[in-house]
């Protein structure tokens, strides 16, 4: 068996391994039962009946608002948190000295956290739809729930860099708290980024969920005023900047991989 061989095995063990945990920590820990999944229920609610009769696609809007909401709370925070887990509990320096690559260990957590998130989108659509009566009018339901899980990888890859950067830092979740809500605004998770100040889209281009929901809106709503260049840009964009998120992930891993491996501890930070 060569050792490209052996390192995909272990790779995929590594991965599986971290899936199945995050899983299981998942359901052990019920408190993330209400910011993925209940919370985002109640939203989608109010939002449907604060706008119920405001329009054609006002179901559409309150779907997405608390249906992003859900998936940031597991996507990009629970991905985010992939390494602060294991700075808690004292098995980050142990796991990145381990033969395979940390990044597989991140893998796995990522895939549950968009797992759930998903869950947690069904959930809102099912209970928002129970209580309207009706879908939502999309004119193309197959493209909107490709579009839906694409913008949940845009969200995992910016965890991936949060969790990336937050081995440098002993305040990760001081952060996350801090950013929840700036996100949410920011890249257009509860409503569309062209209704804030102009001054901040060029910040808000920075992160590829805001290409990716502008898609989905632009896909979901017709005559949605998104950005002026439409669709495919946006898709572009959203490609674009994930691979660049992934890519720099990767970069930081394999330096923090370096720095345990030479100095056998992350004391410094």
């Amino acid at each position: 068996m060569s050792a490209t061989t052996v390192r995909a095995y272990s790779g995929r063990r590594s991965t599986m391994a971290a899936l199945r945990l995050s899983f299981l920590q998942f359901m052990a820990d019920p408190q993330w039962l209400i910011p993925s999944m209940i919370a985002p229920v109640i939203f989608g609610l109010v939002s449907f009946e604060l706008f119920r009769g405001e329009g054609h696609y006002y179901l559409t809007y309150a779907i997405l608002g608390a249906g992003m909401m859900s998936m940031w709370g597991q996507t990009l925070y629970g991905s985010g948190w992939a390494t602060g887990q294991d700075r808690v509990f004292g098995t980050l320096e142990p796991t990145l000295q381990a033969p395979t690559p940390y990044l597989y260990v991140v893998l796995g957590r990522v895939i549950w956290n968009v797992a759930s998130g998903l869950l947690g989108g069904l959930i809102v659509y099912l209970v928002v739809v129970g209580v309207a009566g009706s879908p939502p009018a999309v004119p193309n339901p197959v493209a909107f729930v490709l579009l839906f899980i694409f913008v949940m990888l845009t969200l995992a890859a910016v965890g991936v860099v949060f969790a990336a950067f937050y081995v440098y830092t002993r305040y990760a979740g001081f952060i996350q708290n801090i950013g929840e809500f700036a996100f949410y605004v920011g890249t257009g998770c509860m409503f569309p980024v062209v209704l804030l100040p102009f001054w901040t889209n060029p910040i808000a281009l920075f992160f590829p969920p805001t290409w990716a929901l502008d898609a989905l809106r632009y896909a979901s709503i017709p005559g949605y005023p998104g950005f002026a260049w439409g669709f495919w840009p946006d898709i572009a964009g959203a490609v674009g900047t994930t691979a660049a998120y992934l890519l720099l992930a990767g970069a930081v891993f394999r330096r923090v991989e370096r720095h345990v491996l030479e100095v056998g501890n992350l004391a410094d930070y």
